[in-house]
């Protein structure tokens, strides 16, 4: 992993920059840095039921060598995409010897760092029950199957029956911990046989700001008519009218405890497996307490106010960045173009774009596997703003192990694909400790469309060229045809006339095509015209134009000749032939009759006068066929 010699604890959380994952990396962060550890982030963003955008995020799990980890720090209720979670804890069973920490849910093979769900709405229930008198609770779950649901679920019933109050199965609802299930509660809660609920109590905060939006259309004022609660202590939670009586989940705890206990395992102490971490419980309006809220409500307008100004900053800069990114055609342009945000950027201390050595030709359905000594190229990269480029390393370092630095070093690492296209990914240092930027996946889905951009354009690019070679290649021998030597022809003798060289203009006509084509059929003859071509392309190793330039005809021009070169490639050629005769695998033997020149060509001279000249003297030679073939034997 990294080459500073520290140890490195490796955090897999997905959505990276919601408010409890912000809370939980910034606690690890802080923790990891007090006791002089690494932290490598794998994060990944759930493609909201995309399933061609999870295929490439669900990837985030081939990245790390997990037996170099120190630790491993486990976020498993942040992972949206469908089999990421299985995927790691498999790679984790099969490679890693490391402690591992499940935080906030509990994992039987692991160490935990969890709130006890048990009791986490305790507070709140009893609250209703012995403060205001409450009799008719209603309780909105999470989904059924669901630890912490379940656990939320047990606790009002628990307390209910603690102070005898009747458990009727009809005001429980389940939800599914997202904010519409709020609205289908309420519906289902008015239109039943029992009376109206006094609270409604919500296993989140999500769905409880839906259910007082919902009664508040009914006209059902909160908390005149019905209290409501939630849980978790989400950012509206106390800016919303009524402000949300909630239970706070101690994230930034919960990230310290984690990283307290792979270091106490680390250094030999004894450790339990579980650890509990207290939530705290926040009575406000919607419960019908009238608390002070005017300091708490202070802070929050000043956070929102930063936040939305750096929200619409980042929007601006995203929005220009990915009309600047659309259209580029090169990494070079895209290097230039990104070094630019990257500087802009004041959140990035360290950005280092690392591409795999052949991302322009990765497949959709190529499964890579994981090798550390493979080659990734860092193709652009910012560090303490100065910029990097083209700098090769092994994929097990993660980053160039020359831009290291010999302090704990905290990265985020996200995949850089366009839907499972995976080129890649992005390590970057956030100069605060936290998740700096809340524009972070469009920033990456920025680059990785640009990058997708130019894989497109290359390829189409060696589409056009294989389009254009078909064109001018002969499709039997794959040598160059007829519309190939107009095409390069003319160029070759341009480069000859520059450069004052001497071209050779050699001919050659298959003899006896028609007698194999007779006695042997067609496949004889076209087994003849590719070994005179296969012979030709041995024969041709400095870069020479070999043609078949129709029927039993081929020619070769060849740059920068003298007589001893030409001779050279003479004898390469009969040579060849002479090896296919003798290898005994045809019932026929293949003869060519040839001609050549060497031309110092001039303004007025063109390929076909060239042309002529050879010819004329292989003419001669099919003449004098007896004395050509004494000659060739005394070449060879």
């Amino acid at each position: 992993m990294f080459l500073n010699g520290r140890k490195t604890i490796g955090v897999f959380v997905s959505q990276v920059n919601a408010e409890y994952q912000e809370g939980l990396s910034r606690g690890i962060s802080i923790r990891a840095r007090e006791l002089n550890y690494n932290v490598a982030f794998f994060t990944n963003f759930g493609g909201y039921g995309q399933n061609e955008y999870d295929a490439g995020e669900i990837r985030i799990s081939d990245l790390p060598d997990y037996c170099k980890l120190d630790g491993i720090i486990l976020a498993p209720d942040t992972m949206a995409v469908k089999g990421l979670e299985q995927q790691i804890r498999d790679y984790i069973r099969t490679s890693s010897k490391c402690p591992v920490v499940s935080v906030r849910r509990k994992i039987d093979e692991y160490y935990n760092v969890i709130i006890d769900d048990n009791k986490v709405l305790e507070e709140i229930i009893k609250h209703f029950i012995v403060e205001h008198g409450f009799t008719r609770l209603n309780f909105l779950a999470g989904p059924k199957g669901f630890p912490d649901s379940d656990k939320r679920l047990a606790c009002y019933k628990r307390i209910l029956e603690e102070y005898n109050i009747p458990i009727e199965e009809e005001r429980i609802y389940y939800g599914d911990f997202w904010r519409h299930k709020g609205k289908t509660a309420v519906e289902y809660w008015m239109s039943g046989p029992l009376s109206m609920p006094q609270a409604i109590i919500c296993a989140n905060d999500h769905m409880a700001l839906t259910v007082v939006r919902e009664l508040e259309d009914r006209g059902i004022s909160v908390p005149d008519v019905i209290a409501v609660s939630g849980c978790d202590d989400i950012a509206d939670a106390s800016e919303y009218i009524p402000a949300l009586t909630t239970a706070s989940m101690p994230s930034v705890e919960m990230g310290i405890e984690a990283v307290d206990k792979i270091d106490r395992i680390n250094r030999g102490h004894e450790e339990e497996q579980e650890s509990y971490v207290k939530t705290t419980t926040i009575f406000r309006e919607s419960c019908g307490c009238k608390n002070n809220l005017e300091e708490e409500k202070r802070n929050r307008k000043k956070y929102y106010l930063r936040t939305v100004e750096s929200l619409q900053r980042e929007v601006m800069r995203n929005a220009y960045m990915s009309a600047d990114l659309t259209g580029i055609t090169t990494l070079e342009e895209m290097n230039d173009k990104l070094s630019y945000y990257v500087y802009e950027n004041i959140g990035f201390t360290d950005f280092y774009m690392c591409l795999y050595n052949d991302w322009q030709g990765i497949r959709e359905d190529e499964d890579r596997g994981y090798n550390p000594e493979e080659d990734m190229i860092m193709e652009s990269g910012t560090k303490d703003r100065q910029r990097y480029t083209r700098i090769r390393f092994s994929r097990g370092n993660l980053i160039p192990p020359q831009l290291e630095d010999d302090k704990p070093m905290i990265y985020y690492f996200a995949l850089l694909h366009h839907r499972s296209l995976n080129f890649g990914y992005v390590a970057i240092a956030f100069e605060k400790i936290q998740t700096y930027m809340t524009t972070f996946q469009a920033w990456v889905i920025n680059v990785s469309n640009a990058l997708e951009n130019i894989r497109v354009h290359s390829e189409l690019n060696r589409l056009v060229y294989k389009l254009e070679d078909m064109y001018i290649r002969d499709e039997l021998t794959g040598l160059y045809n007829r519309r190939g030597l107009e095409t390069l022809g003319d160029k070759y003798l341009k480069q000859a006339l520059d450069k004052q060289a001497t071209l050779l203009i050699f001919t050659a006509d298959l003899d006896k095509l028609k007698h194999i084509n007779d006695n042997y059929g067609h496949v004889g003859g076209d087994i003849a015209l590719k070994a005179v071509a296969a012979a030709l392309s041995f024969s041709a190793d400095d870069d020479e134009i070999c043609v078949r330039f129709g029927g039993d005809e081929f020619i070769v021009i060849g740059l920068d000749y003298d007589e001893e070169k030409a001779f050279r490639f003479i004898r390469r050629f009969i040579g060849e032939l002479d090896r296919f005769n003798q290898s005994a695998n045809e019932e026929f033997n293949v003869y060519v009759s040839y001609g050549w020149s060497l031309v110092v060509p001039d303004n007025n001279t063109t390929v076909e006068e060239c042309l002529v000249t050879a010819d004329k003297k292989m003419y001669q030679q099919k003449k004098e066929k007896e004395t050509l073939r004494l000659r060739a034997n005394l070449i060879q």
